[in-house]
């Protein structure tokens, strides 16, 4: 089960499409899957309270997904891009092979709070093969890269499930956390999203934090895109 080389440099944006297509079910079942899973004969301020819970544990579930993609980050190798995979044997990596993809399931769980009764299963199926593809791809690049180094990495830390102490010495290498925040301050504010939501129950301020959060999403983007251009256009390789 190993992803396309398009899915693998395209990973973000496959992510966040399969949310989206999933999303698109409230056209057939409009019933949210947190409000199908509170008991039904509460009343309305019972069935809000319960449902401000679990979006508020679905936030929690975000906050422990994007302080693990952030530390993960944070401990990337800087000349990991486009041709090279990272390879890192220090901070989360010691105790877990891909902290990333784990990460991301976590934050597509909660926002998957979001999803329809119908969408969240598909939803979260569709997730979990795409991430397991792209995990594939990854440790398929890493053992044609790194060779034997990644085959003993492989044999000592776990795929998925972290183990509760590191498995490998750590190599050395410095984390780089004002890079790592900036680089996932979109993912914290998802959670934000999230903890709004479960303060107010109101969609309009989803959306708002949604919306703000996407938007500076792709300001980053654009942003980081311009930056590489220009450091790699001649006038300033020269």
């Amino acid at each position: 089960m190993v992803a396309s080389e398009f899915e693998y440099r395209h990973r973000f944006w496959m992510i966040l499409l399969v949310y989206i297509l999933t999303y698109s079910f409230y056209n057939v079942y409009r019933l949210n899957v947190l409000y199908a899973v509170v008991p039904w004969n509460q009343g309305v301020p019972q069935r809000d309270m319960l449902v401000r819970l679990l979006y508020g544990a679905a936030a929690l579930v975000a906050a422990g997904g994007a302080l693990l993609l952030t530390w993960s980050v944070a401990y990337r190798p800087p000349e990991a891009d486009g041709d090279r995979t990272a390879f890192s044997i220090a901070g989360p990596f010691r105790y877990v092979r891909n902290p990333h993809y784990l990460s991301y399931f976590l934050l597509v769980l909660a926002l998957g709070t979001f999803q329809s009764a119908l969408g969240f299963p598909l939803m979260l199926l569709g997730e979990a093969i795409l991430l397991l593809r792209l995990a594939g791809r990854e440790e398929l690049r890493l053992a044609e890269e790194s060779g034997e180094r990644f085959r003993v990495y492989a044999d000592r830390v776990p795929r998925f499930l972290p183990s509760l102490r590191p498995q490998m010495e750590d190599d050395g290498r410095p984390p780089r956390w004002p890079e790592a925040l900036w680089d996932q301050a979109f993912q914290w504010g998802f959670v934000a999203t999230l903890l709004a939501f479960a303060l107010t129950l109101s969609d309009p301020i989803a959306y708002a934090f949604g919306g703000a959060t996407i938007g500076f999403l792709l300001l980053q983007k654009i942003a980081g895109f311009l930056w590489i251009r220009w450091r790699r256009s001649p006038s300033v390789s020269s």
